[in-house]
């Protein structure tokens, strides 16, 4: 296994045989600009394609595992036809995730907020640091996650926990995340990457056809409902950004104030 796959934004190397570990360079808060979504669907696409990758560990970064979405591009999804481009980039993105046939296993440190959440919630599992910080806080933004964060939540936990989560856009730590299934495991931080690679190699150890065929069986109507589901919410996602309350929540949030809501 080479790093070919490696680029700008991200960070890709062989942690043990067979296991890709990937993390996204945007320091300080590995924040997801278009180019980093851009080039983490290149990578997940590429990915499925080679026989000779058994699992992938997507990693943090020493504050956080992504802090969500690069606020400073948000005014420009105003214009719709920038918010279709948007949309389409991350919707490719989180697509190629949920469709690798290998497991992927989310280690997350800090904060893993908005985006970044959505990310770790299109994994296969996920382990976390006692220092974990998780929230979908674009309800207080006029939008709500737009990179099929809903569905992978609902899937994950259920419908009312998640419109609990959703609607209050709230903060809340690892025990929580671990009591609500977000979580699979909480680690203690410096144990947390060798946790990560040790449930990696242990199913690295495993057939690789076979647990791959047993991943696609068990995702396949998911996958199919997910991307059907995609199509609808890049709609959705265009018109909201063309709100008033898209506007008013972006506005507020870089002067510091409280948002006042015209619901329209």
């Amino acid at each position: 296994m080479n790093d070919t796959l490696a680029a700008a934004a991200i960070d890709v190397h062989e942690c043990v045989p067979g296991v890709l570990s990937v993390r996204i360079a945007n320091p300080p808060l590995n924040v997801l600009t278009q180019t980093v979504r851009r080039e983490l669907g290149d990578l997940f696409m590429d990915a499925q394609n080679r026989r000779d990758l058994r699992c992938v560990i997507f990693a943090s970064g020493e504050r956080a595992f992504s802090a969500g979405a690069d606020l400073r591009e948000f005014p420009l999804r105003f214009d719709a036809r920038v918010a279709r481009e948007h949309g389409e980039n991350a919707h490719r993105m989180i697509l190629q995730l949920v469709k690798l046939d290998v497991p992927v296993i989310a280690s997350i440190r800090g904060f893993c907020m908005g985006g970044g959440l959505e990310l770790a919630l299109g994994c296969a599992f996920r382990i976390c640091a006692r220092d974990a910080v998780f929230a979908l806080p674009e309800i207080d933004r006029g939008v709500w996650p737009g990179t099929g964060g809903i569905v992978l939540l609902n899937r994950l936990i259920g419908a009312r926990a998640a419109k609990e989560l959703l609607y209050s856009g709230r903060r809340f730590g690892a025990d929580e995340a671990l009591a609500l299934g977000l979580v699979d495991e909480v680690a203690d931080e410096e144990m947390l990457e060798q946790r990560a690679i040790e449930r990696a190699a242990f199913y690295a150890s495993k057939p690789n056809q076979s647990v791959r065929t047993i991943t696609r069986l068990i995702d396949r109507e998911f996958r199919n409902d997910f991307e059907q589901h995609l199509a609808v919410e890049l709609e959705e996602f265009v018109e909201t950004y063309q709100s008033r309350d898209a506007i008013e929540g972006n506005q507020a949030f870089f002067e510091k104030r409280s948002p006042v809501w015209r619901h329209c």
